[in-house]
């Protein structure tokens, strides 16, 4: 049997896209995870710079003899961006590479994960209200059974 014309197959068309939003969904990531990485490294760049600048200080030049030469000061350079302002405060822990005690220190980025799922919470109905211990039977000790000991009765107010 021939299909009419312009006739789609739902579940074709729901694969197709299914296809085209996960290639763009991987797309998507793969360009947060580039950036992301190069946003690694130009912290880290950030920090050699730091590092490079303070050592040519130390060797004798000055910060205005190296602007004059066309080198840019670290002040004029982005902040890192694992820096935080309430971390300007903490003390940094040094690193092998820069034996300065003001080499900054970089917080990691953090890993592009998707959150956890929330908890499940499993209620029960709302039947009406919660029994009390006046409309409980009390628990006792087996005895044989009669109609009226294996049935209970719960009142609940009308309202």
């Amino acid at each position: 049997m021939t299909q009419p014309f312009g006739a789609v197959d739902p579940e074709t068309a729901a694969e197709r896209a299914h296809v085209l939003l996960e290639s763009e969904i991987t797309a998507r990531l793969d360009a947060v995870r580039e950036l992301a990485r190069r946003l690694n490294g130009l912290d880290a760049a950030i920090a050699d710079y730091l590092s490079a600048w303070q050592s040519a200080t130390r060797a004798g030049w000055t910060d205005s003899t190296l602007a004059d030469i066309g080198l840019r000061a670290p002040e004029s350079l982005p902040t890192p961006s694992g820096r935080r302002a309430a971390d300007a405060g903490a003390p940094a822990a040094p690193s092998p590479s820069a034996p300065s005690a003001s080499a900054p220190t970089l917080a990691p980025v953090v890993a592009l994960t998707p959150p956890p799922a929330p908890p499940s919470t499993v209620t029960a109905p709302a039947f009406g209200p919660a029994p009390t211990l006046a409309s409980v039977a009390p628990l006792s000790a087996p005895t044989a059974p009669t109609a009226a000991a294996s049935t209970s009765v719960v009142s609940t107010p009308v309202n």
